[in-house]
């Protein structure tokens, strides 16, 4: 979905901030969820370059941390 939504039109991180911080806002989770800062859900994914340069990189996911215990 993020090479999409780049082609047609969005920022590399534009893209990004619309699964995250932007969705946290309008589910009314910005409180718990959005960001990565002490006493939040500690949800994150790693990947190997840089998704802003290339969004793709979301697609070839190397690490996930869930609730802050790594899962892969």
């Amino acid at each position: 979905q993020f090479p999409i939504m780049v082609e047609r039109g969005m920022t590399p991180m534009e893209a990004i901030q619309s699964a995250t911080s932007v969705a946290a806002k309008f589910m009314g989770w910005s409180d718990r969820v959005g960001s990565v800062v002490p006493g939040r859900y500690g949800d994150v994914i790693a990947v190997k370059g840089d998704p802003l340069q290339d969004i793709g990189r979301l697609q070839d996911v190397a690490h996930v941390v869930k609730g802050g215990v790594v899962v892969r």
